[in-house]
């Protein structure tokens, strides 16, 4: 689960002394340390000194723990006299343990808002505002993003507003986008993310901050599966970080990066970015962002059908110590590993981790059945102090006792029932659970089946398709061999016949010569139809052109576009393409009444286009489709064959364009 990052507060410079709680951070943190120590070196004043040291020891919070302490307490030195700046050293101080001690961190966070409260001035408003988000931020580490949100709606965003901060506000927006994207809400995250980038863009600065809701963004269309403005967001976000060679967003920034091009099947360019993503991570000590980007290498394995090397990574992931524990994150770990495990045919293992990940659903259900008992029990033992309360003041009313007492009567027997009810609710939810698990299985035993059926079916298919070729290719040599060779050789015969002295009978050989000529070019025709020498030789390009060229000139108007194929398919592919492409222009030949064809041939990557498209009449998709037309059956079984995609478009008097989609 994502964690929103803790606000750092770094500034610029100008502002340093005077604005503390500053709009948006500048992307320019190569230079910020050095800065501040060369503007603290310069000052004479306690409160400019005190806050300098501030920002120093703020910059050094996540980098180094030591080093920001040892700031802090020469800040508080200067401070001690001034109540505005004691309020902000407990800010500050609770950043520096922000990762480390989250129960310390939270109560700082807390005593540094309490104390600012008396400063009614726009600086001290944008503190409280990042005084509430860090200790929203702490309680999403725990596992209550309900109580984060809460802390956003009703803290940040209305402090950040009366403060008159644009850029805090974009970035709770921001946050809350996230909160939204982690409970799989990602058209509602979408909503926010944009106000975020909006506001950002409008105040027309370089920034951090837009540089992390580009990302966030991009990765909320990554899982919307919309995946044409991610490439836009990201590269946005590589110009605002592009003065920060050592930024602690681009772990973030290749992370997305690499998941984008792992929806794109590019898995090597995939691959690339997390490994840059790793680098950075494991350079800026971001062991959280490091294990993030190891889980999404697993998944681009995984996705490549790679088990052997996504099933280490997911068990070094099940075996490191969380950087931030979550239960969720645990079971998506013991899950993975057990379907990888069986990808691996290594069922046992298999069984091993999918027990483990129902023990831990199991627990999960049984901490919070435990949690509602102890409700329960602290509600009755409330009602137990109340009747000794009341009886102890009823001593002297008996007949005002007997009454209560009836009444304690009923309310005991009501939190009974309640009781009941509630015990009875989550027996139902476990059998619900359990139900829910068996349909899980039953689906998944049916989908195992399905699949089985469809492989038989392409298997048969595949036999069927192999013996037609067998067949046309035999028959194409028995026609060019036997019947060609016969009238071959009654031809040659028939030219040797002298009949010079009789013209009427020459003339009657002379036509039954031509006739012999076009019986043998089109036999030839049939011959070449059946089983193409070109395409055996030289490929399915130069025989679909062939092909085209030969009806052209028969009349039809046909055109033939042929776009970076490579000829790199399997032969026997290459034939089924080509008996695809066969069908669909003989059928617009014959049935279309089209004054144009336009066959297009185009590779791409990994996957081969064809298209055939013509102006014709057209016809009824819906009336096709529970008709018997062999011609289209024929096409729908190549193209199964293939495991292509069959794209129909088609209406009456519109024309028709089919569109076939295979993978090398």
């Amino acid at each position: 689960m994502k964690i929103a990052y803790k606000l750092t507060g770094l500034l610029l410079l100008v502002l340093a002394l005077t604005a503390p709680g500053f709009s948006q951070s500048p992307v320019d943190g190569s230079t910020y340390a050095d800065s501040l120590r060369k503007a603290l070196a310069k000052q004479s004043s306690d409160s400019l000194k005190a806050n300098i040291l501030f920002l120093l020891s703020d910059h050094y919070s996540e980098k180094d723990q030591a080093l920001g302490l040892n700031y802090l307490g020469q800040a508080e030195k200067y401070s001690k006299k001034s109540p505005y700046q004691t309020a902000l050293f407990h800010f500050y101080l609770a950043g520096i343990y922000f990762d480390t001690d989250i129960s310390k961190s939270e109560n700082e966070y807390l005593l540094a808002e309490k104390l600012l409260r008396k400063f009614p001035g726009r600086e001290a408003l944008i503190y409280r505002s990042r005084a509430w988000h860090n200790y929203g931020a702490l309680q999403q580490r725990q596992d209550d993003e309900k109580k984060y949100a809460q802390i956003l709606i009703e803290h940040c965003i209305p402090l950040a507003l009366k403060a008159g901060d644009s850029a805090r506000v974009a970035r709770n927006y921001q946050n809350l986008g996230l909160i939204f994207s982690n409970q799989l809400d990602y058209l509602k995250a979408e909503k926010y993310f944009k106000s975020s980038i909006s506001i950002l863009e409008n105040l027309g600065v370089k920034s951090l901050e837009l540089a992390d809701s580009y990302i966030f963004a991009a990765k909320n269309y990554i899982y919307l599966k919309d995946y044409p403005p991610v490439k836009p967001m990201l590269d946005s976000a590589k110009v605002q970080l592009a003065d920060d060679p050592d930024s602690n967003y681009l772990p973030d920034y290749y992370m997305v990066e690499g998941m984008y091009y792992t929806r794109l099947r590019q898995f090597n360019k995939a691959h690339e970015s997390f490994d840059k993503g790793l680098q950075m991570a494991l350079k800026l000590n971001r062991p959280y962002e490091h294990q993030s980007i190891m889980l999404q290498k697993y998944f681009a394995y995984k996705e490549m059908g790679n088990y052997s090397k996504a099933l280490p990574i997911i068990k070094r992931l099940a075996q490191e110590k969380e950087i931030i524990p979550h239960y969720k994150n645990r079971m998506l770990y013991y899950y993975e590993l057990a379907e990888t495990s069986a990808k691996t045919s290594d069922m046992g293992a298999a069984y091993n981790w999918l027990h483990k990940y129902a023990l831990l659903a199991d627990s999960t259900n049984e901490q919070r059945i435990k949690t509602d008992i102890a409700e329960l029990e602290t509600k009755f033992q409330t009602t137990q102090k109340e009747k000794r309360i009341f009886q102890l003041q009823s001593q002297n009313e008996k007949a005002a006792l007997t009454i209560k007492n009836n009444q304690l009567i009923s309310w005991l027997l009501a939190v009974v029932c309640i009781f009941l009810m509630a015990v009875t609710v989550l027996v139902l939810l476990f059998y619900r659970n359990n139900k829910r698990l068996w349909l899980q299985q039953k689906l998944l035993h049916e989908l195992e089946l399905q699949k089985i059926k469809q492989d038989h079916r392409i298997s048969m298919l595949s036999a069927m398709l192999e013996g037609q070729e067998q067949e046309r290719t035999r028959l194409a040599r028995d026609l060019h061999d036997g019947l060609g060779g016969l009238l071959s050789s009654i031809k040659i015969e028939l030219s040797q016949i002298g009949l010079d002295q009789n013209r009427q009978l020459k003339s009657g050989i002379d036509r039954t010569l031509a006739h012999l000529d076009d019986a043998v070019n089109e036999l030839r025709r049939i011959a070449r139809s059946l089983m193409p020498e070109i395409l055996m030789n030289y490929g399915l390009a130069e025989a679909t052109k062939e092909f085209c060229k030969n009806l052209r000139e028969t009349g039809v108007n046909l055109v033939c576009q042929v776009y970076h194929y490579t000829d790199s398919f399997a032969k026997e592919k290459q034939v089924v393409l080509y008996r695809i492409i066969q069908e669909l222009v003989n059928n617009a030949v014959k049935h279309s009444a089209a004054t144009q064809i336009l066959v297009i041939l185009q590779q791409s990557g990994d996957t081969i286009f064809v298209t055939v498209e013509d102006d014709g009449k057209g016809f009824d998709l819906s009336k096709t489709q529970s008709g018997n037309g062999a011609g289209l059956a024929n096409v729908k079984a190549r193209a199964d064959f293939l495991n292509a995609k069959l794209d129909i478009h088609s209406s009456p008097d519109n024309g028709t364009s089919v569109t076939v989609e295979c993978e090398i």
